[in-house]
């Protein structure tokens, strides 16, 4: 009985060390996706975002680890914006949760170019914030990058409206 399953083992080792790596693949796969869904500064902390006029986390971005949201398409489809990328800095200090944020947004422009709005958003106290940002178009050549202030910022989320973003009531 023992030498059968010796034998078994022996015949099909490459197919268990396979099976045993697809396990742990899998496992860490859903162990990591647990624990980003459950970060304090991830998707719970959407509702402050909106409060301090910062980008949340949209509903089809994926954790790509404990920092970093992605959008699974990197275009938007005509007249969408689409939230492409949200990185996060948390806040190291023990009364607050959200401390720097980048986002990326894309949008087409009537010519079918992909416009680019990145956000850098600041949060003191998780009670203030504030933004600035760069507006250029996506893979183009040679790159022209517009510096943006908080009422530029203000200005586009409204033309893209994206208005859950202004901040000023323009």
């Amino acid at each position: 009985m023992l030498r059968k399953i010796l034998n078994l083992i022996k015949n099909n080792f490459f197919l268990i060390i396979i099976l045993g790596y697809g396990i742990y693949w899998v496992y860490d796969y859903f162990d990591t996706k647990n624990k980003i869904d459950n970060l304090e500064y991830g998707a719970k902390s959407n509702p402050l975002r909106k409060s301090l006029n910062i980008p949340v986390i949209d509903n089809y971005m994926n954790g790509q680890n404990m920092f970093r949201w992605e959008s699974w398409r990197k275009k938007p489809k005509d007249d969408e914006v689409l939230h492409v990328w949200k990185n996060i800095t948390p806040s190291e200090k023990e009364n607050s949760i959200l401390s720097k944020e980048m986002d990326a947004f894309r949008k087409r422009d009537s010519n079918g170019r992909v416009m680019q709005l990145n956000i850098y958003s600041t949060v003191t106290g998780d009670s203030v914030s504030d933004r600035d940002g760069k507006f250029f178009y996506y893979n183009s050549e040679p790159r022209n990058t517009v510096d943006l202030s908080e009422e530029e910022i203000d200005s586009i989320s409204k033309s893209w409206k994206l208005n859950y973003l202004v901040k000023n009531g323009h």
